[in-house]
């Protein structure tokens, strides 16, 4: 039907107001599982280090003749391992209007601004912990940055390589990178050599932790042959589920959770190629300075504000840890 000649409507008014939402909405993922997971530890220097030591392995041949004259074996000292503090900010100036005129969503851009931020630091702490950075002392006058190995660099003894692949690990004071080998598949038998490895090195890992991408590889698993199928229980009256999930993995080292990490996705492939097996106990976040505001001194209208802290990854001993490296990620050819 037609509009009547001279209707006024919304297109010829002026004074309408807007309609705009009081809330404002995102859908980032924020959560930090490493973080959350394992324990806070304060540290009192730039450069943390800690030992490391092992048992020698079981002497079947352990006997000894009666008046036998003792022999005294040697005692094998401990290894002295560490890695450096590394320190991250993030900054932000909002002018003096912008932060007194009124805003939906938010009440004050300032705080707006240092609850975004702050959620943003934890996320690039939670992907640095997990990647392959090597350590660095970092150099005199801002040459170059002290860095805190990561995760992915610290681990060597039970790590399941691509071909081409090659360990990193801690050598001569510091952790160096690991060498990425040939992308491939992730697999039960894959998992299954480094859960063995690990639990023969004497880990404890309760948790594997990897890219979305992975875990819904790892759901797979449930249609292996050697994998007991799911038996649950249907009521006549309740609705029908398929199951199409597992959270967690029961095998040699008892009951394992898998928790998949939204931030290996968002750092990118080179995270999330690994899957880690962790023992949380033999891993902490080590704080030198804990997440702070810092206000420098107002040189014109507006607020500036600076989130710091400075914190190093201690993993206690790579060998309770376990990673199988070098996986399709993200997508089943990246």
């Amino acid at each position: 039907m037609a509009q009547v000649a001279n209707t006024f409507e919304t297109y010829d008014a002026v004074g309408n107001r807007e309609e705009l939402a009081d809330t404002i909405y995102q859908t980032t993922p924020e959560e930090t599982p490493f973080l959350s997971m394992i324990r806070r530890k304060s540290i009192n220097s730039i450069h943390p280090e800690w030992q490391t030591d092992e048992l020698a392995a079981p002497d079947t041949d352990n006997s000894r003749a009666e008046g036998n004259a003792y022999v005294y074996d040697a005692l094998t000292p401990s290894v002295r391992v560490g890695n450096y503090a590394q320190i991250s900010t993030k900054t932000f100036l909002v002018s003096g209007t912008q932060e007194e005129v009124n805003k939906a969503g938010r009440k004050s851009e300032v705080a707006y601004g240092l609850a975004r931020k702050g959620v943003e630091l934890r996320t690039d702490i939670e992907a640095i912990y997990l990647s392959n950075q090597a350590s660095s002392a970092g150099t005199g006058d801002g040459a170059t940055n002290r860095k805190s190995g990561g995760f992915r660099a610290w681990l060597a003894t039970n790590d399941s390589l691509g071909a081409n692949g090659a360990s990193g690990g801690f050598s001569n004071g510091v952790v160096t990178a690991a060498t990425n080998g040939d992308q491939r598949a992730f697999t039960k038998a894959l998992l299954d050599t480094v859960i063995l490895n690990t639990y023969n090195s004497g880990g404890d890992p309760t948790t594997l932790m990897v890219s979305p991408y992975v875990k819904s590889v790892f759901d797979t698993f449930m249609a292996d042959a050697d994998v007991a199928p799911f038996r649950i229980p249907i009521k006549a009256s309740s609705k029908k589920t398929i199951v199409a999930t597992a959270d967690a993995y029961m095998g040699l080292a008892g009951e394992i959770m898998v928790v998949p990490n939204r931030q290996m996705a968002r750092a990118g492939a080179s995270i999330a190629r690994n899957a880690f097996l962790i023992d949380p106990k033999m891993v902490a976040h080590g704080v030198l300075r804990d997440i702070r505001v810092e206000k420098p001194a107002k040189d014109g209208d507006y607020e500036k504000r600076v989130l710091l802290t400075e914190y190093s990854l201690l993993v206690m001993n790579e060998k309770a840890h376990g990673v199988v490296a070098d996986l399709y990620g993200l997508t089943s050819g990246s």
